[in-house]
Parts: structure tokens; sequence; C-alpha cells
């Protein structure tokens, strides 16, 4: 199923020096079921791409929907809150929370209406932190851990989108492979649509469809 559309999104930078085209006339489709690639250099367009996608901010040019429904017609924070789990390279995990805390301050962030302790411990389990680890500080466990753990955050409230920002940049090999496990799971097992920003060959390697930017422009894809 089609979850998000792109149509000839254009974004521009103003600098001293001038307009700075970041992003021209970007045109894609995003499913559900299906982990997503985006690769290309430092200042290609992804980041800015990924932003847009998130509705953090607003095309100069260009639609993006949500399930056939414009952008510009949404509750952008709503949608945000409700739709979008994020992930980064860096785990913005609060040192003086436990793990626990950590899932459970998402949900409250978001209104979530459910047991919040029992969701979050259920994530926590999904991703694969063990009990006995819950009541642990966040600052306690390994940088492969602190991400599994902001990956549990990001999906507690059940996203269909999952957007996640250079998610094994601070990783290992080993640590970045079992990440980049779970997202794949999380797509094929959960339905979820999982776009990854990423400079790592072996993590675009294991997408179903990769997408390059050069220079603002998204390039045609290729599929696995």
């Amino acid at each position: 199923m089609t979850i998000l559309d792109l149509k000839n999104l254009s974004y521009d930078y103003i600098t001293k020096a001038g307009a700075v085209h970041a992003l021209k006339e970007a045109t894609a489709s995003f499913e559900t079921g299906k982990v997503y690639a985006i690769v290309g250099r430092s200042g290609s367009g992804k980041s800015t791409l990924m932003s847009l996608m998130a509705g953090l901010d607003v095309p100069k040019n260009g639609e993006l929907s949500y399930l056939e429904t414009s952008f510009s017609a949404l509750d952008r924070d709503k949608f945000r809150r409700e739709h979008i789990g994020m992930i980064f390279q860096s785990y913005y995990l609060l040192p003086q929370l436990t793990a626990l805390e950590n899932v459970e301050l998402s949900l409250e962030l978001a209104k979530y209406k459910g047991d919040r302790r029992k969701r979050a411990e259920e994530m926590l389990s999904l991703v694969g932190i063990q009990k006995e680890q819950f009541k642990k500080r966040s600052t306690q466990f390994s940088g492969g851990e602190q991400q599994r753990i902001a990956i549990a955050r990001a999906i507690a409230t059940d996203p269909e989108i999952i957007l996640a920002d250079e998610p094994t940049g601070n990783l290992d090999n080993e640590n970045s492979m079992n990440v980049v496990g779970i997202l794949v799971d999380l797509a094929h097992r959960y339905d979820k649509c999982v776009i990854i920003i990423t400079h790592a060959a072996e993590v675009a390697e294991r997408a179903d469809v990769i997408l390059k930017m050069n220079d603002g422009i998204l390039q045609a894809e290729s599929q696995r």
C-alpha cells in the first residue's frame, strides 16, 4: 500500500551567498512493508528530504501526500506524533532516565491512551532488551543497546512510517547489522514503511529499494 507520495518537491536554503537548491523536483512513492535506503554524499539533500517527509519543514514547490491526503491539509504536529517514528545517529536518550522511562516518556508526550508501562515493556522486548535491563539508566548500555532503546521509543506509538537518519553511524559492523535487522523485520513482519538515510553500502544492500540523491536530485531507484 502506498503511504507517502512525493511530487516535484523543491527546497531552497537562503545563505549570504544566495539560494542553495537543496532539493530539485524530487518525485517518489513509498509503500508499507518495504525498506527504502536513500544514499548519497554529504550535502546531497538527503536530510532535507527526510525533514520534509517528517513534516518538520515545508517545500518551496511540489506536494507531499499521506494516504492521498496532502500535507497542506494535515495538522503536521499531529501527523508526526501519530504516524511517524524517528531514529537518529545520536540516540538522544535522556541519561537520567532508565530504558523503560525513556520509552514511557515518548508515550506520555504522544498522549498514548493505553497502559504505557506495559507498552514500553513490550517494545523493549521486541528490540531485544532483556527484562532485567529495563530499569538500568540509558548510559549503562552499549551503543548498540542504546540504539535498540531508541528504536523501541520510536515505534512505541505504532507509527506506520519509520524515518531513520544514519541509524548505524555510531555503531560497529555487528551492531549495525543487528539494528538493520530490526528495521527490516519491522517492515517485512509488521508492515511498516521504513526509510533509511545511510552512507553504509552494507546497510543499503539490505533495503528493498535504493534511492540515490545527487546535488538535490532524487535519482532512479533500484529494487531487489
